[in-house]
């Protein structure tokens, strides 16, 4: 069997002109959510960077990172917030999350205070330096903080070289958004 050629890890900004189709790409990640893919989801991937693979078959792997801010421990930290990681059903399992993701960690580390996610495969992200928040999540809105404690279990951060001394057992708080809040 001949395996397909995967290019390079590409990064485009969301608003890019050059960017790959954006209806093409909303069909994609809804198939590769099996359809749990909701209009806000997608609003959440914009505002930043996409990061991808693809092959002559189209997107193989994709990721976005958008600017949030978010507070630590009372501490305000710019983050690269993580959305919509997914790969090609069949192409899954052969190590293109993990090149998406470590492309992700080197934008996180150069232009982010601390990289953030919510996933349900904590194991996926552990062995890249994401480490699972221990404290109790919050969204703010109008200044008020609601208690998102069902997201508790799923928040991951990625520290780097300015935040490795941030407390995980301490509260974190994002600012409130349609959708899903983490």
């Amino acid at each position: 069997m001949i395996r397909p050629r995967v290019n390079a890890v590409e990064v485009w900004s969301t608003d890019s002109a050059d960017a790959p189709g954006e209806s093409e790409l909303r069909e994609w990640l809804v198939a590769a959510y099996a359809g749990d893919f909701a209009p806000a989801d997608w609003e959440h991937t914009l505002g930043g960077l996409r990061v991808m693979i693809r092959d002559e078959h189209g997107i193989v792997s994709h990721a976005a990172i958008v600017p949030r801010m978010i507070v630590c421990a009372d501490r305000s930290l710019r983050a690269g917030y993580v959305e919509a990681v997914a790969t090609r059903s069949d192409q899954r399992r052969r190590g293109y999350a993990s090149r998406v993701l470590g492309k992700l960690g080197e934008i996180i580390e150069r232009d982010y205070d601390i990289g953030v996610l919510s996933t349900g495969l904590h194991d996926v992200y552990a062995p890249l330096g994401w480490e699972r928040w221990r404290g109790a999540s919050y969204a703010q809105r109008l200044g008020e903080r609601i208690r998102t404690a069902e997201d508790d279990d799923g928040l991951m951060v990625l520290r780097t070289s300015r935040t490795r001394h941030v407390d995980l057992s301490g509260d974190i708080v994002a600012d409130w958004r349609d959708g899903d809040n983490w």
